[in-house]
């Protein structure tokens, strides 16, 4: 009996190598989505953070306590909308804001202003509060306002840092930004299902 053997051919796919210029511009796509993505999850965790602190000045308003609004975020006009059958609108877009994020007034009358910042990360950076942000708080605090800004590690742990200290902690820390342990002192905690920002607030403005 005759036996025939068949050879099994082995059958290897085959990429083409991407050239130099090739695998750059892929590194940069890649780098470029990663940052959008976590733009989108930082955006996301400051609306969430906002969200618990207009919860707080809600309920400060109904027992009277302080009135504090969000300050609108700035908006250019680009022009009409020009498409068959719509009419009075209009195509705008968010620029870069300069005004802290919220301001009010306490029930002594004291005015109040502060920015609200967010972070996943150990520290808090002292220029995330841009130049136009720090000059307005400091405008308010060298006029007697109620100025600080108000820090989230985590959406888990909420601090109100005193503008004086914040504008400084250089001097106070001998660098430009702020670990949760340097907080200790400014920590704010949920009082009845709402942050309590405004605890003891007359002892720091």
């Amino acid at each position: 009996m005759t036996k025939t053997i068949h050879n099994e051919e082995k059958y290897v796919e085959k990429y083409k190598e991407p050239t130099a210029a090739q695998a750059m511009e892929n590194i940069a796509r890649e780098k470029k989505n990663s940052q959008r993505a976590q733009g989108r999850r930082s955006r996301e965790i400051g609306k969430s953070f906002e969200e618990v602190i207009e919860a707080a000045c809600r309920y400060y308003r109904e027992i009277e306590v302080a009135i504090i609004e969000k300050t609108p975020e700035p908006m250019k006009v680009l022009g009409k909308v020009r498409r068959p059958g719509v009419y009075g609108r209009f195509e705008a877009c968010f620029v870069t804001a300069a005004q802290p994020d919220f301001k009010g007034c306490l029930a002594n009358g004291k005015a109040i202003v502060f920015e609200a910042k967010a972070t996943e990360k150990d520290r808090i950076r002292k220029d995330v509060i841009t130049s136009d942000q720090f000059a307005y708080l400091e405008g308010y605090w060298k006029m007697k306002a109620g100025a600080f800004v108000l820090v989230s590690f985590n959406l888990e742990h909420y601090y109100r840092v005193p503008w004086g200290i914040w504008r400084e902690m250089e001097v106070f820390y001998g660098r430009k930004y702020l670990l949760e342990n340097d907080l200790e002192s400014c920590r704010v905690k949920f009082k009845n299902g709402r942050l309590d920002f405004l605890h003891n607030i007359a002892e720091v403005v």
